[in-house]
């Protein structure tokens, strides 16, 4: 069963929509006792900023329950744009600590015009679930300022380009990451929404 985490950021309501027109019933997880309900994928949205993330997450006492789930291999989490960002242990955005899945920092993106906003290419580096019928270089929604711009080769799933080269999607065991918002991103969003359900 798919979940999506409700602490206070994202656009809960069109993940909702997108698997429910595809006939696929997405629980929103309001609560962290429900986590252990039955469910071997989650979404974690984010729109906002790190130490926002981290604090709400904490205050709904979701944080540890999403560590918890993370230690059976057989569950998945797929993070986006913040959601993405505080799967790491650390960002030049704020103070806290992410969850640390993988021990990396984001960086301020280093063009002159930030936040990156609107349509840019994603090229897919290796072989993936996510991408499957979704070809290389399509558009993607992106809305950031800090990116993860280095990363173990065999984890980097796909790079974007906005005036230097960052890892848009990493996987590294069941933990993956996305910084474009595939929700905003009509047909590709869509279809890599159900790979993520179909995996």
């Amino acid at each position: 069963m798919i979940g999506i985490i409700n602490y206070g950021l994202g656009n809960i309501n069109a993940f909702y929509e997108i698997y429910k027109e595809n006939g696929i019933k997405l629980k929103i997880i309001d609560n962290y006792k429900d986590l252990k309900n039955n469910y071997n994928k989650i979404i974690l949205p984010g729109v906002g900023s790190f130490d926002k993330a981290i604090t709400l997450l904490k205050s709904k006492l979701f944080f540890d329950e999403i560590l918890n789930f993370s230690q059976n291999k057989n569950n998945k989490i797929l993070g986006i744009c913040v959601g993405m960002q505080i799967l790491a242990s650390t960002s030049d955005e704020g103070e806290l600590s992410g969850f640390s899945f993988i021990n990396n920092n984001f960086d301020k993106l280093k063009s002159k015009l930030i936040p990156h906003i609107g349509w840019n290419n994603v090229s897919i580096k290796k072989n993936h679930y996510l991408f499957e019928n979704i070809e290389d270089n399509s558009l993607f929604y992106f809305l950031h300022s800090y990116c993860l711009s280095e990363f173990e080769k065999q984890h980097i799933v796909a790079e974007t380009s906005y005036e230097q080269n960052f890892i848009s999607v990493f996987e590294k065991e069941n933990i993956t990451g996305v910084q474009f918002h595939p929700e905003k991103s009509h047909t590709q969003g869509q279809k890599l929404l159900l790979n993520f359900y179909k995996s």
